[in-house]
């Protein structure tokens, strides 16, 4: 993780969809979401958003199980039949393809908000530019061939062409397994790229949007979403796995794709730590658990990895200043 650099992160709806893949592979689904990194009932959590790390490296674990063009054909249905209707969501009325891709490039913020996109000149040519931080991983080959792949079904949406673009720029060196994808002959591969990116041309990016009819109607968020702060991002990538008080700083550390003296050094320069990271959790998780009447505070305590209520009532009157009982009184009615 760089100075300055957000903690990239996924909306656990979307990841739900990546996850749901696994059902292809594994019938029990569960030990490779344990390997990939991704908490076992993250499911069944309420929390808004997922890091990606973890996402990456269960793209990359999938891929071990199956040929590229089957595997990659699993990718191209899971984007047209959800990431393309949910993003469709956030555009208004587009005029045009660059009208579109001007609106995804916003709306893409809104489900990944560490996720930029661009459009670059490159010899008068525009392209669609991803930068991605680089990692010698098979997940990162993955994560970065399902950008790509997104990129050149929301052009072959909005225009209702089977197109395919002349040239791709990768950062990995997946081109290959890409290529078996896409079964192009018309279009060129440049690997080992310092951004990923997709050609177009001006015009494409004039040609008239064309929207298939909705029977409902949603409201476009066009607006450009809140931007999130460092230590906010940190709280979104750790709030699934923190409602377990045993996890360490080193815990952390591989989750957020660093290393535990990184992570300290980082917290310090925003006068945090990690332990204050992880009691805020802790206490948010505690509380919005303890709203819910069909949980003891008993069952609270298990769920959160004390050995038992009063473990848990003593961590909480030190966070608060009162016990967990008279929180229920006080805001639960």
């Amino acid at each position: 993780m760089q100075q300055g650099q957000l903690v990239p992160l996924i909306k656990t709806v979307n990841a739900s969809t990546i996850i749901a893949l696994v059902k292809h592979f594994e019938s029990d689904i569960y030990p490779l979401l344990s390997a990939a990194g991704i908490p076992d009932d993250i499911l069944q959590q309420h929390h808004e958003y997922l890091p990606e790390a973890p996402i990456r490296n269960l793209l990359g674990m999938m891929a071990e199980r199956a040929e590229p063009e089957f595997y990659g054909g699993l990718l191209v249905t899971s984007i047209r039949e959800y990431f393309i209707p949910k993003l469709l969501e956030h555009l208004d009325n587009p005029e045009s393809i660059g009208d579109a891709i001007e609106q995804m490039r916003t709306a893409v913020l809104h489900e990944s908000p560490t996720t930029q996109l661009s459009i670059g000149y490159f010899n008068d040519t525009p392209w669609l530019c991803r930068f991605k931080p680089v990692e010698e991983t098979d997940g990162y080959v993955w994560s970065e061939i399902f950008a790509i792949l997104f990129i050149i079904e929301f052009i072959r949406y909005a225009s209702k062409q089977d197109w395919s673009p002349s040239y791709i720029a990768m950062q990995s060196d997946g081109a290959d397994k890409l290529a078996l994808i896409l079964k192009s002959n018309t279009t060129h591969y440049y690997t080992k790229r310092k951004l990923g990116a997709v050609a177009l041309s001006n015009d494409i990016l004039a040609l008239p949007y064309h929207s298939s009819a909705r029977f409902t109607v949603s409201s476009p968020s066009s607006d450009s979403p809140r931007e999130i702060t460092y230590i906010e991002s940190i709280y979104h990538a750790l709030a699934p796995y923190l409602c377990k008080q045993s996890m360490t700083i080193s815990d952390a550390a591989n989750i957020l794709g660093t290393t535990p003296r990184t992570l300290q050094r980082r917290l310090s320069q925003e006068h945090t730590s990690f332990k204050h990271i992880r009691d805020n959790i802790m206490l948010a998780t505690a509380c919005r658990l303890m709203e819910n009447k069909d949980y003891s505070l008993t069952d609270i305590a298990v769920e959160l990895g004390y050995a038992d209520i009063a473990h848990f009532s003593r961590a909480f009157r030190k966070l608060t200043g009162f016990p967990p009982k008279d929180y229920r009184k006080q805001f639960v009615t």
